[in-house]
């Protein structure tokens, strides 16, 4: 009887173990306006857009400090490196240009006029292509598809109201793309440039990922608070759980737990694949993205209104 007391008491208590939320373990001052970030392929650098200050933000994940800034454009919002690593990508927001820029040098070889409003880049596994959320002219939104060695536009997808983010499948065959104004998930066949589904989810939908088994595709809806689970053999989404509150961003570590970026209560909260919460790191003031270290040890996220990245020891 006392042995069932005490394992009743330790089960009760779990819960709030595992899941008080965890102060960061250092605060990386940056550039002004931290918004996203990409890795680059040999999880050694990590690439921050500074919105405010028109900069390429470089962080060193090993050490985790900032290392040097570069001129990202006016603007820069999204941003994206080719998986050889020579290339790093940016787009512009109000000024309707991606950034081409030598990852080596940091030297701008092109600006790729796409025109409208570009708000994310993704590039293709094979790096032979980027793809271009772009809010286009009026309420259309498209995707421009780019060749990543002549930076041409090869040609545009209208998609639905504001596109947002994307991301691609793992045998790069098909492109995935939330809607934030039209609450929809557009799925792109890439090779025939062409809509074969569009998937209804959330409000606001403003984060995407694809989970470790390439099977299942989360998508993060702000205006709903919570993450719609879409099945990508069968192309429906399956459920909706809920979250904190404004989900901006998501991102699936490497051990498959999907971290999500929860922009209105200021945390950054961890769940298992089938989206059981775990734990949840607190922010300062507005969180936006977030970037795992290649061990998975290490949780990395920009705080916008902090003007820092953040670094979270994971558990």
């Amino acid at each position: 009887m006392i042995n069932r007391i005490y394992r009743l008491a330790f089960l009760l208590l779990l819960p709030v173990c595992l899941l008080a939320a965890a102060e960061p373990i250092e605060r990386i001052r940056v550039a002004k306006g931290p918004y996203f970030m990409t890795m680059s392929p040999d999880g050694s650098k990590l690439y921050v857009t500074a919105f405010a200050d028109n900069d390429i933000q470089v962080i060193d994940v090993q050490s985790r400090q900032a290392t040097g800034t570069f001129y990202g454009g006016f603007e820069p919002v999204g941003i994206a490196m080719t998986p050889m690593g020579d290339q790093i990508f940016v787009t512009n927001l109000n000024s309707g240009v991606v950034k081409a820029i030598d990852a080596r040098t940091h030297e701008i070889l092109n600006d790729i006029k796409v025109g409208g409003m570009p708000s994310n880049v993704v590039a293709s596994p094979g790096g032979q292509e980027i793809y271009v959320t772009n809010f286009g002219r009026g309420r259309i939104g498209r995707v421009d598809f780019v060749d990543a060695s002549t930076h041409r536009i090869l040609g545009e997808v209208e998609v639905g109201i504001r596109p947002f983010n994307g991301v691609v499948s793992e045998l790069g065959d098909q492109l995935f793309v939330i809607c934030a104004g039209s609450n929809d998930l557009y799925v792109i066949d890439v090779n025939r440039r062409e809509v074969v589904k569009r998937i209804p989810v959330g409000q606001g939908p403003d984060g995407i990922a694809i989970a470790r088994d390439g099977l299942t595709l989360f998508v993060a809806n702000s205006g709903t608070n919570d993450i719609s689970v879409i099945d990508l053999l069968d192309l429906v989404e399956v459920k909706r759980v809920p979250v904190g509150e404004k989900p901006f961003n998501v991102k699936v570590g490497p051990d498959g737990r999907v971290f999500v970026v929860e922009t209105g209560s200021n945390t950054v909260s961890v769940y298992s694949p089938e989206l059981e919460k775990l734990h949840a790191f607190r922010t300062r003031k507005k969180p936006v993205d977030v970037a795992l270290s290649p061990d998975g040890k290490y949780a990395f996220v920009t705080d916008e209104k902090d003007n820092r990245v953040l670094v979270f020891a994971v558990p």
